[in-house]
C-alpha cells in the first residue's frame, strides 16, 4: 500500500512543476509572438532579408558578486598575497571578507569563483595542484 504523505508530497510537486512549466508556455508564446513581430518589420524594410541567418543570443546571468573582469583580477590578487595555493573555499572566504558578502552566498560565490578558475586554467594563469580531504580544488598561481 502507498505511503498517503509520499504520495501527497509528489502531488504537491508535481501541480507545482506543472503551474510552472504554463508559466513558461505563455511567455513562450509572448516572445515568440514579438520575434514573428520584429521578423515582419525587417522585411518591410529588407524584403529580401535572410531571417533564419539571424542567430540568437546566448543569454548570460548577470554576475551577482563582481563586476565585468573584477573576479579575475580579484582571484588572481588572492592568489598572489598569499604566496601557497589555495583552495575554492580559501579563496572565497577572503573575498567574502573583502566585499562584505554574507554567508548565505557563499554557495553561489564558490560557484563563480570556481568557474572563474576554470578559465583562468585554460589561459594558463592558474593550475589546479590537487584536492584536498574535503574534495575541494587547490589552485595555484602559474609562474
Amino acid at each position: 500500500m502507498a505511503e498517503t504523505h509520499v504520495i501527497s508530497a509528489l502531488t504537491a510537486k508535481r501541480a507545482e512543476l506543472s503551474g510552472l512549466a504554463a508559466h513558461h508556455r505563455k511567455e513562450m508564446v509572448r516572445l515568440s509572438e514579438e520575434i514573428r513581430v520584429l521578423d515582419a518589420s525587417i522585411k518591410l524594410f529588407e524584403p529580401d532579408y535572410r531571417i533564419r541567418s539571424i542567430k540568437p543570443r546566448r543569454y548570460q546571468k548577470k554576475n551577482e558578486f563582481f563586476k565585468h573582469g573584477e573576479a579575475r583580477r580579484t582571484i588572481l590578487d588572492i592568489l598572489r598575497d598569499a604566496g601557497r595555493p589555495l583552495t575554492t573555499n580559501d579563496i572565497a572566504r577572503s573575498v567574502m571578507s573583502s566585499k562584505g558578502i554574507d554567508v548565505s552566498g557563499e554557495k553561489a560565490l564558490q560557484a563563480s569563483i570556481l568557474a572563474t578558475l576554470h578559465k583562468q586554467m585554460k589561459s594558463g594563469l592558474v593550475d589546479l595542484t590537487n584536492k584536498d580531504r574535503k574534495g575541494q580544488c587547490i589552485w595555484e598561481l602559474v609562474d
